[in-house]
């Protein structure tokens, strides 16, 4: 990316990291910015201002592939049907409730939009934690797609440790090798699932640093 590029991307920070935080309830918000600044920094690269478009237009097209995204990497979360419904109907209130408000809102306000109690808004809150946080331990997020060109993946690559480096092969497809999870990675290297997924955590932060750069 060259330096304009770039600045179409940090010009736009504030609707990427909105777009991130919407579609991240069931995936960790970590994971979900790395892909939402991998998708606006293609988005900066395909650009083409002769087209007449704005790029904000452009960019709020490309990171619809979010919400594919999320399709794809959230079925790690295995709640029952009604609490599910349950929760979507809370993120649709509490989002609708932040814009309306502009501040996140309190539990006694999403109470009364919801019609929930607020003891009821709070087991939700703390279900949807939990589900979040399991997710992260268990679930096999591929947080880039089709990027063996990047500049940046293959620094952050060839700066890693080798058994971390196995853990990126893995986990992003990187040098055509095949996707795992995190519990056939942890088999593979003798290691627990929880440390797969803390290497895992480190890996993606250090590539959105990257791309938020």
């Amino acid at each position: 990316m060259n330096a304009p590029q770039k600045k179409l991307v940090l010009d736009h920070k504030k609707l990427i990291e909105a777009e991130a935080y919407r579609h991240s309830q069931f995936i960790p918000l970590h994971v979900m910015q790395a892909e939402a600044y991998h998708l606006a920094n293609d988005a900066a690269v395909s650009f083409d201002p002769k087209l007449g478009n704005q790029f904000s237009t452009h960019l709020t097209n490309q990171l619809k592939k979010l919400s594919r995204f999320t399709t794809q990497h959230g079925n790690v979360v295995r709640l029952p049907e009604n609490v599910q419904f349950k929760i979507n109907n809370l993120n649709k209130a509490e989002n609708e409730l932040k814009d309306q408000l502009q501040r996140p809102a309190s539990v006694a306000e999403m109470a009364d939009a919801t019609g929930m109690s607020i003891q009821e808004i709070n087991h939700l809150k703390q279900q949807r934690k939990k589900e979040i946080a399991m997710s992260n331990v268990v679930g096999t997020p591929i947080f880039v797609e089709d990027n063996t060109n990047d500049e940046w993946m293959h620094f952050v690559y060839h700066d890693l440790p080798e058994r971390d480096k196995l853990i990126f092969e893995h986990k992003t497809g990187f040098g055509g090798k095949p996707i795992l999870d995190n519990a056939a990675i942890a088999k593979q290297l003798g290691l627990s699932v929880s440390t797969v997924a803390n290497r895992v955590k480190m890996i993606t932060e250090k590539l959105a640093e990257g791309w938020n750069s």
